[in-house]
């Protein structure tokens, strides 16, 4: 039999535990979350009615859409938490002594609780890629309606990079009609790196069946010469393609992405193709994966220091309170290192994964110490 019946027992101890620690933490951070929902959901209550919906039936839909975003947060802590305060309690009513005192090891014993680990980060995976990405648009679309006086204009928009190469900048862009309002796309000259052609347009606009950008009332084409004061201009007729090769879809996300409450590997990996000198998403991408990772790291070396100092004091609050330190490291390096990655005078990709690893070698390493 795969599970013996102190494995199913040992697992659904924990089970039970970790959900009461994400409940418990979810619970925190709505509550403080919703004082200040509320009020700005009070101030466009009017708005949102005239609107065709219900203000309160929104705020409910926000919080639904925002979840899956807060536990992919919070899990990396509330693994290792459940499994301290999990270990603590089957120690303290002698549960783990009768398995110990019949010749069964202490890795053996607490094995369930590591595969659970497993589970819960390839869970945390398949979140990301699957469920994440279709709801991180429609959370953002309902956090804008609650807090933005225009919920469908979004005027603070930074500059990106198209896949064609070109830099895009635009006074205006309205996601639930996806169109773009004055926008300028400029190429440069790959030699210089000086601006060679610039093409305005006063509206753009996304043809879904085609899948290209159309520009309904046409543009103007500025060709630049850096070696003469002047300029030429020409008309661009409405039915010329437009340069633009990134969709709809592509520009929210790049306008959002330090907004988003979640964004996939693949589309993380897409916005650093196109933006490859923007080191945040090169960062971000190898967070991507560093993340979900965190959970098992910290699983590993709470066990270990858990059944030490259960063993000891048989409470649950010395194994909380050295859990709560490590994950304080482990969260403090890692802040200190993306720090440095973004300011780019050390490798992104090794200073990303330089917490994993070390952690990860000592939680092996604690791991292994115990009773084999």
């Amino acid at each position: 039999m795969l599970l013996r019946r102190h494995d199913r027992y040992v697992a659904r101890s924990f089970w039970i535990t970790f959900l009461a620690v994400v409940f418990f933490f979810t619970l925190i951070v709505l509550v403080l979350d919703s004082a200040e929902r509320l009020r700005r959901l009070t101030r466009n209550w009017e708005q949102i009615q005239a609107g065709g919906q219900h203000p309160l039936l929104v705020l409910g839909e926000y919080y639904a859409t925002l979840l899956p975003f807060l536990w992919m947060k919070l899990l990396p802590f509330c693994v290792p938490a459940a499994a301290a305060f999990c270990v603590a309690r089957l120690i303290r009513h002698n549960e783990l002594t009768p398995l110990v005192t019949t010749g069964v090891s202490m890795r053996r014993t607490v094995r369930p609780i590591v595969m659970s680990g497993v589970v819960i980060v390839g869970g945390m995976l398949l979140l990301q890629e699957t469920l994440i990405p279709s709801l991180s648009r429609h959370h953002l679309r309902l956090q804008r309606l609650i807090t933005e006086n225009t919920p469908d204009r979004i005027t603070q928009v930074p500059h990106f990079h198209d896949a064609s190469g070109g830099r895009v900048a635009m006074r205006a862009y309205l996601p639930l009609q996806q169109r773009m309002e004055a926008v300028s796309v400029t190429f440069y000259d790959v030699g210089t790196g000086e601006p060679a052609d610039q093409l305005w347009y006063g509206e753009l606009e996304w043809d879904a069946a085609e899948r290209r950008w159309r520009a309904p009332h046409g543009g103007t084409r500025i060709l630049l010469d850096p070696e003469s004061p002047g300029m030429r201009r020409e008309e661009v007729p409405s039915d010329r393609p437009t340069p633009l090769q990134g969709s709809a879809e592509f520009l929210e996300m790049s306008l959002t992405a330090r907004l988003s409450p979640g964004l996939s590997y693949t589309q993380v990996a897409s916005l650093a193709a196109a933006n490859p000198d923007n080191l945040y998403f090169r960062v971000l991408q190898h967070e991507m994966l560093t993340g979900p990772i965190s959970a098992f790291v910290l699983l590993l070396l709470a066990l270990p220091f858990s059944l030490r100092i259960a063993r000891r004091t048989k409470s649950t609050v010395p194994g909380m309170v050295a859990m709560l330190g490590l994950a304080g490291l482990y969260f403090g390096a890692h802040f200190l290192v993306t720090s440095l990655a973004h300011g780019g005078e050390w490798n992104p990709a090794v200073l990303a994964w330089l917490p994993t690893v070390l952690f990860g070698s000592a939680a092996l390493a604690a791991y292994a110490t115990l009773d084999g």
